[in-house]
Parts: structure tokens; C-alpha cells; sequence
């Protein structure tokens, strides 16, 4: 008896284990940005041998996400960058503390908040830095953002 009762156990742990989440897509159409094109600036002066090459920008954003979906559910909501031409771009944030600041790399995504909404739409403001390696950067280059939500 008690050997059949583990085994139901193990059984339900590991039903658990390779349980994944859901993850969605957030509808952020409400969203605006401060510029549409945003003109890269040298870190340096003077980039040389040995220097830092790298370009950035600054934009603000003010967030707007429909979260109605998932009003009063637990959700892991995340910030993403989809792959980019050439090199990497890195993108970092400041919020108001609505959702947490954070840092990412085109093709990945940066948790922003943890926990259970009790809006059906979330506004921030994020105050948003655009860096890569100007010596790679030779034309307007389109970036996409998105925001995504998991569910247990």
C-alpha cells in the first residue's frame, strides 16, 4: 500500500513539473511614443582604437496595456524585444514603479511585473535607453517591442 502511494505521488509531482505556462500576447495599441524616429548619438566623441563604439538613444514611452484578460489572475507579465538585424541592441528602463525597471537584449524578455492585476488597463511611464555598436549601425533600423503574459 504504501509503495503504491508513492508512486501516485511521483507520478503527480512530475505532472507538475512539465506543467508549462500560457504565455500571451498583451494588446499595447494604446501605447504612445514620444518619437517615432529617434537619432542615435555617439557615447564617445571621438570613438577610436580601442574606444567605446557605441550609440544610444533616449525616448520615453507612455505605457498603456489591456490587461483585462487577466483581471484578478496571477500573471508573470514580461517585456520583450524581437531579434534585430545585425548586431544586438541593448534597451534599459526607468518606471515609476508600477512595473520594475529592468534591461534586455533584441531577442529576449525582461520580466516587468509578478502578480495579480486589479485594473483592466496599466499605465507607466518608461523612460527608455537604446544602445549598440555604431561601427554595425548603417541605416534606420524598425524596432518591436511587445509585451507577453504568462499564466500558470
Amino acid at each position: 500500500m504504501q509503495m503504491a502511494l508513492r508512486v501516485l505521488l511521483a507520478a503527480s509531482l512530475s505532472y507538475g513539473a512539465t506543467a508549462k505556462a500560457v504565455t500571451t500576447r498583451v494588446d499595447d495599441s494604446g501605447t504612445i511614443v514620444s518619437q517615432s524616429v529617434v537619432p542615435m548619438r555617439w557615447r564617445q566623441l571621438v570613438p577610436g582604437r580601442g574606444a567605446d563604439n557605441s550609440v544610444e538613444a533616449s525616448l520615453r514611452v507612455a505605457l498603456r496595456l489591456n490587461l483585462a484578460p487577466w483581471l484578478n489572475k496571477p500573471i508573470r507579465l514580461y517585456m520583450a524585444l524581437a531579434p534585430a538585424a545585425g548586431e544586438p541592441i541593448y534597451a534599459s528602463w526607468r518606471t515609476q514603479g508600477r512595473l520594475l525597471p529592468g534591461a534586455l537584449r533584441s531577442g529576449g524578455r525582461e520580466l516587468v511585473f509578478q502578480g495579480v492585476p486589479n485594473a483592466a488597463s496599466l499605465e507607466e511611464t518608461l523612460e527608455l535607453t537604446l544602445r549598440t555598436d555604431g561601427r554595425a549601425l548603417v541605416s534606420t533600423q524598425a524596432l518591436q517591442f511587445y509585451f507577453e503574459v504568462d499564466t500558470p
